[in-house]
């Protein structure tokens, strides 16, 4: 059975939260309320409880010690999250601040992200956003990551999930490999062919060309979770890709690879903004979601973005 949280011990963090980000016990007790002696006391609390001492005190400063540091950097979240709590409990509309931590591809440039991030923390100084660029399943449930973009469909029933948009799906390979076997010119053709396969966007062993076409694969010398990854062993000729199009346009423009069976592949991949349940009620959260619907709604007014606006909101 799972030990039940010490609520006592939430106060306390919040005490030493407080002391930390104000510089003392006289700035922290008009914080939050309380007398110096309350918070003191809650330190001193929390410092019992876990064995160790989180601050040295001196008649004019506090610092923190080693464990102290670790420790705030795990109070900080707490005490943001519980005052987004209570402003939305409590019906208030509250400034986006705190720290937001955002999982995207590492294809994200692709799509603008990085475009838009700075655009964000212009508007909004208080949000401190942490970017993890990463294609693999982002684990969001046990609180590693506020939000994250997903390219294809959402893993997990347990996240919300808005569609922004989605991405044309293309077969290609580069000029050196159809050279030495000849180009598929039937879906059927692909089982015989060598096949580089991106486990991200589809199962192994098969690929989804249209809504009602799915074709076996023949798996190559390589199997990735990595988009990006798929395209450098395809441009060095190891075999044929199903990538989104927009990833792969400039090789093709180039002729640095070649699109295949072009008028049987429809299939799109979307693109999806995923978090817990519950996260959209968060200011910063909402700010940030918000923030990409209009971002992304202008420049599909302007025709200026990869990225289109959301197809559906929260």
């Amino acid at each position: 059975m799972e030990e039940r949280p010490d609520l006592g011990n939430v106060m306390a963090m919040m005490s030493f939260a407080a002391v930390v980000s104000t510089g003392g016990f006289s700035n922290a007790a008009k914080l939050l309320g309380y007398s110096k002696a309350a918070v003191s006391r809650q330190v001193a609390k929390l410092e019992q409880s876990i064995g160790v001492r989180l601050l040295d005190r001196t008649t004019r400063s506090v610092t923190l010690t080693p464990a102290g540091r670790e420790m705030y950097a795990r109070c900080a979240r707490i005490v943001d999250e519980v005052s987004e709590a209570n402003q939305v409990i409590t019906g208030m509309v509250s400034k986006p601040r705190g720290e937001l931590k955002v999982n995207a591809p590492v294809v994200a440039s692709l799509f603008d992200l990085t475009s838009i991030i700075p655009r964000f923390l212009a508007r909004y100084p208080e949000v401190r956003l942490f970017l993890n660029l990463s294609d693999s399943k982002v684990d969001m449930l046990k609180g590693r990551f506020d939000v994250a973009f997903w390219m294809g469909e959402p893993f997990d029933a347990s996240l919300e999930s808005v569609q922004l948009r989605t991405y044309p799906m293309v077969l290609v390979a580069a000029p050196a490999y159809l050279a030495g076997v000849g180009w598929p010119s039937t879906p059927n053709d692909l089982k015989d062919h060598t096949c580089i396969v991106e486990t991200h966007l589809s199962k192994v062993g098969e690929w989804r060309l249209s809504d009602d076409m799915i074709v076996a694969v023949n798996r190559g010398p390589l199997t990735t979770n990595s988009v990006r990854m798929a395209r450098e062993a395809t441009l060095n000729g190891l075999g044929i890709s199903y990538l989104p199009r927009f990833l792969v346009e400039a090789d093709i423009a180039a002729k640095r690879l070649e699109p295949l069976l072009e008028d049987l592949v429809t299939e799109s991949i979307p693109l999806h903004i995923i978090f817990p349940r519950g996260n959209f009620a968060l200011s910063k959260v909402r700010a940030f979601v918000d923030f990409v619907r209009e971002e992304t709604n202008d420049e599909q007014g302007h025709g200026s973005g990869a990225l289109l606006g959301l197809a559906t909101a929260i």
